[in-house]
């Protein structure tokens, strides 16, 4: 009878090793649960970020094709406002000559070069972005 008793205590034990074994792997799982949970919750916030950086790219090709844009109406100004200079040049030249005055087209043009170059120095002391510059 003693051996059925420690048979039976053995068995109980076990039992109860046993239950305690499947509940801790029952809380293992609610953890891989929670695990699996947090990163997709984790797959969202990247997918979120990711779509974020495309669109912040995409502003920034853009701005770039806006900043080519831009220096290739500035070449074009500086081009045209070259040309108006030179027309000046030679309209001032000939009022000049008009006027009895003798000066060569070049010093003609060298009177206004030093003009430009004065109001590029005053533009050095009072910037554009100056209000009182306006």
């Amino acid at each position: 009878m003693k051996n059925i008793e420690e048979i039976l205590e053995k068995l109980l034990a076990e039992q109860d090793f046993l239950k305690e074994m499947q509940g801790r792997i029952v809380e293992n799982y609610d953890i891989m649960i929670q695990n699996q949970q947090q990163n997709a919750d984790n797959h969202e916030v990247v997918i979120h970020n990711q779509t974020t950086i495309i669109r912040n790219q995409e502003i920034i090709v853009n701005n770039q094709i806006n900043i080519v844009r831009n220096q290739k109406q500035i070449v074009q100004n500086q081009v045209q406002l070259d040309s108006i200079l030179q027309t000046q040049s030679y309209v001032l030249n000939l009022v000049r000559r008009l006027a009895g005055e003798n000066e060569t087209l070049e010093e003609t043009s060298q009177f206004i070069e030093n003009l430009v170059e004065v109001k590029r120095e005053n533009l050095k002391t009072k910037p554009f972005n100056d209000p009182s510059s306006l």
